[in-house]
């Protein structure tokens, strides 16, 4: 809508779209989807009914029938999701799983989100940064999505003073390799999780 912008570096932050790193610069993407099987969640916000009771100090994720739920106590209310797979559960029954664990049903407005786990080869092409699901994404547990984006902010700002702005390859591949190693911690944290589990149902 505004003509052609130009800039020393660009952002991405995009989403899951990748506009720039995926769209513009082409960068590979792997998929996670075989290690890290869940795509989908249901999202809500429900009210209290005990706020004295109900509103804690921490998240809570509970196992489900074909996936987990989080519980995100809020001030106003508990934000709540269902993260699950649509290869073992469709939308619906996932939908009506997740009301029966909640207490609620259709007077609560509920999102259907689409996962993609994994992550680009780099980061970083060119000038185009890209910070949090632009980049990567393993999933809701352990909030990772919150460190994917913070610590690649903070690093790319002590790269860009370290440098007085003045970037070199150098630069954006120890930034990429950074993040590659930061990214592919937390996918096996996570995935110890699923593989670690006792669970047989």
């Amino acid at each position: 809508d505004h003509g052609e912008l130009t800039a020393d570096l660009y952002i991405d932050c995009t989403g899951f779209k990748s506009l720039l790193l995926e769209g513009a610069m082409k960068e590979k993407w792997y998929d996670w989807s075989e290690d890290l099987p869940n795509n989908r969640a249901w999202a809500t916000h429900k009210p209290y009914k005990n706020k004295e009771e109900e509103m804690e100090v921490w998240t809570n994720n509970t196992g489900i029938e074909n996936g987990w739920v989080w519980n995100i106590p809020l001030w106003s209310n508990i934000g709540t999701g269902y993260v699950y797979s649509d290869s073992f559960v469709d939308d619906d029954t996932a939908l009506a799983e997740f009301q029966r664990h909640i207490g609620h049903g259709d007077e609560l407005d509920y999102k259907n989100m689409k996962i993609k786990t994994g992550r680009h080869k780099r980061g970083w092409v060119k000038n185009v940064c890209a910070i949090g699901l632009s980049n990567s994404f393993i999933e809701p547990l352990e909030s990772s999505g919150l460190v994917l984006v913070t610590e690649p902010i903070d690093l790319l700002i002590k790269t860009l003073v370290m440098r007085n702005g003045k970037i070199t390859q150098y630069d954006r591949d120890a930034w990429c390799l950074v993040q590659r190693e930061l990214t592919d911690a937390w996918k096996y944290f996570v995935m110890m999780h699923f593989y670690l589990s006792e669970r047989d149902d």
